[in-house]
């Protein structure tokens, strides 16, 4: 009676363990694929913010900006000499 009762104790130990060992590796496999999930994500949010930064200088460069002026707003260079000064005299009595 005893030999049973030890027996079935052993053998129901080791199908714990196996159980455990079980949900173990199927919550490694789980944990696994969300870094790799996690990782794919930062790898294209990092490629994201460097085409970000690069149109960013592109966009602060100043011959890009007179090039932009230029043709799409119809502007033109000023030059000082075009300049005209108002008084102040003729400013207030308009």
């Amino acid at each position: 009676m005893k030999k049973i009762t030890f027996a079935a104790i052993f053998v129901g130990i080791q199908l714990c363990f196996i159980c455990i060992h079980i949900d173990k590796q199927t919550k490694l496999v789980k944990l696994s694929y969300q870094k790799q999930k996690y990782e794919q994500t930062l790898k294209t949010v990092q490629l994201k913010k460097q085409q970000l930064t690069a149109t960013l200088h592109s966009l602060k460069n100043n011959q890009s900006i007179k090039k932009y002026a230029e043709t799409e707003l119809g502007m033109t260079p000023l030059f000082l000499k075009n300049i005209k000064k108002i008084s102040r005299a003729e400013s207030k009595s308009e």
